[in-house]
Parts: C-alpha cells; structure tokens; sequence
C-alpha cells in the first residue's frame, strides 16, 4: 500500500481510528476496501468483529465466514467474537458442524477460547473416555481450550487424583497450570501433615511451584497462634508477603490476636503495618476496633472518621461499619441526625449499655428503605448550598 493509498484508508477510517495499525497497511489497498465494503456489516451480530485484528484474514475467507449459516443457530452467538479471525475458514467450519455440540454437556464449551484449537485436537479432546469418570465433570468448562491436548491427556493421568485429599484441586482453573507445576505440586510430602490440609484448594494454582515449597516450610507455622492463618486464603498474597506479616512483632501484643485471621491475606504487607501502627491502639476506647475488617477499612476512612467524630464527642462508640461511609456522608448523616434532634447515642437494650445509633451503621439502601433517609439527595442539597455561598 502506497503512501496515497494510506492517506485515503486512514481519511476512510477517521472515526474508526481503532482498526488502523501496521497490518492493515501491509495489506492490498484493494482488499481492503473489499473488506469495508461487506455488507455484512450492517448486521448487528457481526459488527462487532470489525477490530484491528481482521487483517489477519483476507477478503475471501472474511465472506465466507460471515456467511456461514451456523451463525443463525443461538448456540454458536458466544463465537462471534474477533479472536474468530486467530482461525481459518476450514477450521471454522468443521469446529461449528461437530455433533458433539448436540450434546448440553459439550455446548458449554462454546465460547470465544474454542479457536485457540484446531478441529481435530477439539475432537479428540471430548471423545476422551475420561470424562465419565465424575471426578474430572466440574473440568468441563472453556477453560479447557487454554490447554493442548497432550497437556490434558498428562493432567488426567496423574495417579494423585485417586486420593480424596486431592479432590478439591479438581477445578477448571487447573487448566492455567502446566503438567509439571501440578506434578510437583501434587508431590509435594507436606500434605501428609495434616496442618496443611486445608491449603489444598483450586486457588494453589494461582501460586509457583516455588511458593507454594517456601510458604509451607515456613518456621512461624509451628507457632500455635498462627495455626488460624493456614487456609487457602493464603495463595493471595507472595511468599515476601506471608514471611513479612508473620514475622511481625506485633503479634507478640495480645491486642492484636483477634487480627490474626486468613483474611489477613487480602491486604498488603504494607496495609497490615500501617494499621497496625496506628497510635489509636494505644487507647483502650479504640482497640474494639481491632477484628479482622479493620484491614478492609482505607487509612484516610479511619482518620478521618474518628476524628470527626471525636468533634462531635461520641468517637468512643465507634463502629468499624460506621468508618467504611466515605467521610462527606458521614459529615453530612452527622449534621442531618444533629439538626433533626436524632440521638448519636442510644441505649442498648440487649446490655443496658451505650451504642453508636444503628443509623451510622447501616447502609445507604437501610437508610433509605429502614430510616427514610436518602444520604445522597442530602449530600447533594449540601453541596448545591456551598455552591451558592460562593
């Protein structure tokens, strides 16, 4: 494609800037244009294969594809996606009129990923016998098409799937691993000691064999207070974060033991200290705040909101669910509940004791449906009001 021939397709394609990259200009002027012009396009179920990533195709294969009449079946809607173009035309079409698809536990399968296979690996893939035996059922699922069939024959293989503690590793996510991490993994001697036992779940998978070696020979786990800590919440977070957080000091106070929960391995090395550094903690009317969804709570959230407030003298009943509200709500349920002559603080009925009022505990759909509060609306009339003293 010449320089004028550029300048014409790049003028054709100004609002569709998306579809001009490096390919397309190695492309024939001509073809081009043939492929634009399709009238095919003017049907709402192929539009959206009009990407970047059709020049892979010529013209002729283009048309012959979109004409296939396997597209008026309902099953077959989830393919049409651009990655069709990854294909060619003969393998499309045998792939579209295999009968297995007859088949409701097959059809599943039929999403975009199925053209990352060719017809005849795709084929032999669902005649495996191995599908009826039960274990390998939940397997079934467009995943599957991540894997090349010599991986899949090894994976359903493996001798390890015969012994029930293994079961639960059993999942389609399996299928982003290659056959030597599951191997290594599966041969792993520590799922003997039954410590280890509830850690043998699909998300391993999202861990390196390497990992997974180092975090289960970690000292800290013959420490009876972090025995709470070994669930498979625990493949969430690196092996630089599980050495960090176990290793810190603060686990020696016995204010922080409630925090110590498999939750913990949601949040950053960087989150659990910063919280655990809090100089609130050093006051008795703040440590009832450390449970675990203290971690889930943002540092400016908590802040802030103890702050506020402490303006308003009642800081001590705070609530970790009163400090999620982001803190122009909680200023603004704050004012509305003052103006309104709504007490902060009320009495608990269950104890006889002093609560923070349930309304800066609930939700902005309790507090509309339960109190007839609409937090947003007030909010808005809030602002709407700064703006006109300005």
């Amino acid at each position: 494609m010449n320089d004028i021939e550029k300048q014409k397709i790049k003028e054709l394609l100004k609002t569709r800037k998306e579809l001009i990259n490096q390919l397309l200009f190695k492309r024939d002027y001509n073809e081009v244009i043939q492929i634009l012009s399709l009238p095919e396009w003017e049907n709402n179920k192929f539009k959206k294969l009009l990407t970047s990533n059709i020049w892979q195709s010529n013209a002729q294969d283009i048309k012959t594809i979109l004409s296939m009449q396997e597209w008026d079946d309902p099953r077959f809607s989830n393919l049409l996606t651009s990655t069709i173009w990854n294909c060619n035309v003969q393998n499309i079409q045998v792939i579209l009129t295999m009968s297995e698809w007859d088949d409701p536990e097959y059809s599943k399968l039929l999403t975009s990923t199925v053209w990352r296979c060719n017809a005849q690996d795709i084929k032999t893939i669902l005649s495996m016998q191995e599908w009826d035996d039960p274990k390998f059922s939940d397997l079934l699922t467009p995943s599957i098409w991540n894997s090349n069939i010599d991986t899949i024959q090894t994976i359903l293989s493996i001798p390890e799937w015969d012994d029930p503690k293994f079961s639960n590793l059993l999942t389609s996510n399996i299928w982003n691993s290659n056959k030597d991490k599951i191997k290594a993994i599966l041969s792993m001697p520590e799922w003997n000691d039954s410590k280890f036992s509830n850690l043998l779940t699909s998300n391993i998978w999202n861990s390196s064999v390497q990992d997974v070696q180092k975090i289960l020979s970690m000292s800290e786990w013959d420490d009876p207070k972090f025995s709470n800590l070994l669930t498979s919440n625990i493949w969430n977070s690196n092996v630089q974060d599980v050495q960090d957080i176990l290793s810190m000091s603060e686990w020696d106070d016995p204010k922080f033991s409630n925090l110590l929960t498999s939750t913990i391995w949601h949040s950053s090395v960087d989150n659990v200290r910063t919280k655990l550094h809090l100089s609130y903690w050093n006051d008795k009317k703040y440590q009832h705040l450390l449970v675990p969804s203290i971690f889930n709570i943002s540092l400016n959230n908590i802040k802030n909101g103890i702050t506020l407030l402490e303006n308003y003298g009642v800081s001590e009943y705070v609530t970790n669910r009163c400090l999620r509200r982001n803190y122009e709500e909680l200023e603004n349920l704050l004012i509305y509940m003052t103006n309104n002559n709504i007490d902060l603080i009320v009495e608990d009925i269950n104890s006889n004791n002093k609560k923070i009022n349930p309304i800066l505990n609930s939700s902005n759909t309790d507090l509309k449906n339960k109190y007839k509060i609409d937090i947003k609306k007030i909010c808005q009339i809030q602002k709407n009001q700064e703006q006109e003293r300005r």
